[in-house]
Protein backbone atom coordinates (compact mmCIF):
# COMPACT_ATOMS: atom_id res chain seq x y z
CA UNK A 1 0.00 0.00 0.00
CA UNK A 2 0.94 3.53 -0.52
CA UNK A 3 2.26 5.16 2.50
CA UNK A 4 0.10 8.32 2.39
CA UNK A 5 -2.85 6.50 1.06
CA UNK A 6 -4.31 5.25 4.71
CA UNK A 7 -3.30 8.37 6.02
CA UNK A 8 -4.85 10.62 3.33
CA UNK A 9 -8.07 8.98 3.77
CA UNK A 10 -8.05 9.13 7.29
CA UNK A 11 -7.32 12.73 7.41
CA UNK A 12 -10.12 13.12 4.79
CA UNK A 13 -12.70 11.68 7.38
CA UNK A 14 -11.22 13.66 10.07
CA UNK A 15 -9.92 11.03 12.03
CA UNK A 16 -7.26 10.88 14.39
CA UNK A 17 -5.18 7.78 14.57
CA UNK A 18 -6.25 6.99 17.65
CA UNK A 19 -9.64 7.74 16.82
CA UNK A 20 -9.48 4.97 14.17
CA UNK A 21 -8.00 2.43 15.77
CA UNK A 22 -10.68 2.81 18.41
CA UNK A 23 -13.34 2.43 15.26
CA UNK A 24 -11.67 -0.16 13.54
CA UNK A 25 -9.99 -2.54 16.68
CA UNK A 26 -6.72 -1.87 14.54
CA UNK A 27 -3.91 -0.78 16.68
CA UNK A 28 -2.60 2.91 16.88
CA UNK A 29 0.76 1.51 16.46
CA UNK A 30 -0.21 -1.17 13.55
CA UNK A 31 -2.01 2.19 11.86
CA UNK A 32 1.52 4.29 12.17
CA UNK A 33 4.00 1.18 10.74
CA UNK A 34 0.99 1.00 7.64
CA UNK A 35 1.13 4.80 7.22
CA UNK A 36 4.89 5.11 7.50
CA UNK A 37 5.02 2.14 4.76
CA UNK A 38 7.23 0.01 7.35
CA UNK A 39 4.77 -2.63 6.87
CA UNK A 40 2.41 -4.45 4.21
CA UNK A 41 -1.03 -4.62 6.18
CA UNK A 42 -2.70 -7.96 6.07
CA UNK A 43 -5.73 -8.18 3.73
CA UNK A 44 -8.44 -8.73 6.90
CA UNK A 45 -7.06 -5.56 8.81
CA UNK A 46 -7.10 -3.54 5.15
CA UNK A 47 -10.87 -4.63 5.15
CA UNK A 48 -11.15 -3.13 8.83
CA UNK A 49 -9.84 -0.17 8.18
CA UNK A 50 -11.63 0.33 4.42
CA UNK A 51 -14.81 -0.23 6.10
CA UNK A 52 -14.63 2.37 8.80
CA UNK A 53 -12.98 4.82 6.49
CA UNK A 54 -16.26 3.93 4.23
CA UNK A 55 -14.08 3.20 1.32
CA UNK A 56 -13.42 0.33 -0.60
CA UNK A 57 -9.99 -1.80 0.25
CA UNK A 58 -9.01 -1.48 -3.32
CA UNK A 59 -8.72 2.36 -2.95
CA UNK A 60 -6.40 2.28 0.02
CA UNK A 61 -4.30 0.32 -2.07
CA UNK A 62 -4.47 2.52 -4.96
CA UNK A 63 -5.91 0.60 -7.59
CA UNK A 64 -9.62 1.85 -7.40
CA UNK A 65 -10.88 4.08 -10.22
CA UNK A 66 -11.51 6.74 -8.20
CA UNK A 67 -7.84 7.43 -7.05
CA UNK A 68 -7.97 10.08 -10.10
CA UNK A 69 -11.02 11.96 -9.02
CA UNK A 70 -9.81 12.27 -5.27
CA UNK A 71 -6.82 13.72 -6.35
CA UNK A 72 -8.59 16.33 -8.66
CA UNK A 73 -10.85 16.96 -5.91
CA UNK A 74 -8.39 17.59 -3.23
CA UNK A 75 -7.09 20.59 -5.86
CA UNK A 76 -10.28 22.26 -6.38
CA UNK A 77 -11.55 22.06 -2.87
CA UNK A 78 -9.33 24.96 -1.37
CA UNK A 79 -10.87 27.04 -4.21
CA UNK A 80 -14.06 27.43 -2.56
CA UNK A 81 -12.45 28.33 1.15
CA UNK A 82 -10.20 30.96 -0.98
CA UNK A 83 -11.97 32.98 -3.22
CA UNK A 84 -13.57 33.71 -0.54
CA UNK A 85 -10.85 36.16 0.49
CA UNK A 86 -11.60 37.92 -2.52
CA UNK A 87 -14.89 39.21 -1.17
CA UNK A 88 -12.99 40.60 1.69
CA UNK A 89 -11.55 43.52 -0.31
CA UNK A 90 -14.66 43.77 -3.10
CA UNK A 91 -17.56 43.59 -1.40
CA UNK A 92 -20.49 40.91 -2.24
CA UNK A 93 -17.72 38.68 -4.52
CA UNK A 94 -17.20 36.58 -1.17
CA UNK A 95 -20.52 35.12 -1.96
CA UNK A 96 -20.14 35.55 -6.12
CA UNK A 97 -17.39 33.78 -6.71
CA UNK A 98 -17.87 30.78 -4.45
CA UNK A 99 -20.81 30.52 -5.10
CA UNK A 100 -20.51 30.42 -9.08
CA UNK A 101 -17.53 27.70 -8.53
CA UNK A 102 -20.44 25.75 -6.31
CA UNK A 103 -23.19 25.95 -9.67
CA UNK A 104 -20.14 24.95 -11.62
CA UNK A 105 -18.88 21.96 -9.64
CA UNK A 106 -21.58 20.36 -7.40
CA UNK A 107 -23.13 17.93 -9.36
CA UNK A 108 -19.14 16.40 -10.02
CA UNK A 109 -18.04 15.49 -7.06
CA UNK A 110 -20.15 15.32 -3.35
CA UNK A 111 -17.43 16.68 -1.49
CA UNK A 112 -17.69 20.03 -4.06
CA UNK A 113 -21.07 20.23 -3.47
CA UNK A 114 -20.30 19.68 0.86
CA UNK A 115 -17.56 22.57 0.65
CA UNK A 116 -19.06 24.85 -1.54
CA UNK A 117 -22.26 24.76 0.67
CA UNK A 118 -19.88 25.62 3.77
CA UNK A 119 -18.47 28.08 2.52
CA UNK A 120 -21.59 29.97 1.23
CA UNK A 121 -23.05 29.21 4.28
CA UNK A 122 -20.56 30.64 6.10
CA UNK A 123 -20.29 33.68 3.76
CA UNK A 124 -23.71 34.31 4.07
CA UNK A 125 -23.92 34.42 7.93
CA UNK A 126 -21.30 36.63 7.88
CA UNK A 127 -22.38 39.47 5.75
CA UNK A 128 -25.97 39.33 7.26
CA UNK A 129 -24.44 40.31 10.49
CA UNK A 130 -22.42 42.70 8.73
CA UNK A 131 -25.09 44.90 7.66
CA UNK A 132 -26.74 45.69 11.10
CA UNK A 133 -22.95 46.39 12.97
CA UNK A 134 -22.36 49.14 9.53
CA UNK A 135 -25.56 50.27 10.77
CA UNK A 136 -24.49 50.63 14.25
CA UNK A 137 -21.15 51.72 12.94
CA UNK A 138 -23.21 54.91 11.59
CA UNK A 139 -26.01 55.55 14.75
CA UNK A 140 -23.85 54.37 17.35
CA UNK A 141 -19.85 53.93 16.41
CA UNK A 142 -18.59 52.96 20.15
CA UNK A 143 -20.59 49.69 19.79
CA UNK A 144 -20.69 49.82 16.19
CA UNK A 145 -17.01 50.09 14.96
CA UNK A 146 -15.64 47.07 17.50
CA UNK A 147 -18.46 45.05 15.82
CA UNK A 148 -17.08 45.70 12.90
CA UNK A 149 -14.25 44.50 13.39
CA UNK A 150 -14.37 41.71 15.05
CA UNK A 151 -17.14 40.13 12.45
CA UNK A 152 -14.42 41.07 9.55
CA UNK A 153 -11.36 39.34 11.15
CA UNK A 154 -13.17 36.76 12.36
CA UNK A 155 -14.39 36.18 9.01
CA UNK A 156 -10.71 36.40 7.37
CA UNK A 157 -8.97 33.99 10.10
CA UNK A 158 -11.97 31.34 9.49
CA UNK A 159 -11.44 31.58 5.91
CA UNK A 160 -7.98 31.40 6.21
CA UNK A 161 -7.95 28.41 8.82
CA UNK A 162 -9.84 26.77 6.65
CA UNK A 163 -8.62 27.28 3.52
CA UNK A 164 -5.67 25.52 4.97
CA UNK A 165 -7.49 23.03 6.73
CA UNK A 166 -8.78 22.04 2.87
CA UNK A 167 -5.20 22.28 1.52
CA UNK A 168 -4.06 19.97 4.45
CA UNK A 169 -7.06 17.66 3.93
CA UNK A 170 -8.61 18.39 7.34
CA UNK A 171 -12.01 18.80 8.16
CA UNK A 172 -13.32 21.94 7.37
CA UNK A 173 -15.30 23.71 10.28
CA UNK A 174 -17.40 27.01 10.01
CA UNK A 175 -18.67 27.74 13.48
CA UNK A 176 -20.56 30.33 14.07
CA UNK A 177 -22.91 29.84 10.75
CA UNK A 178 -26.43 29.01 9.64
CA UNK A 179 -27.27 26.58 7.40
CA UNK A 180 -28.82 28.48 4.28
CA UNK A 181 -27.89 25.69 1.36
CA UNK A 182 -28.91 22.39 3.05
Amino acid sequence: MPASLLAAFRRQKGLSQEQLAALSGVSARTIQRIEKGTVVAHPATLKLLADCLEVEPELLLGKGPDMAATASTNKLVPLFHGLALVGLFFPILNIILPGFLWLLKKDEQPEYDRQGKQALNFQLTMSFAFVPSVLLLIFFFPVGFPLTLLIYFYTVVMCLLNLFRSINQQPVRYPLSFAFLK
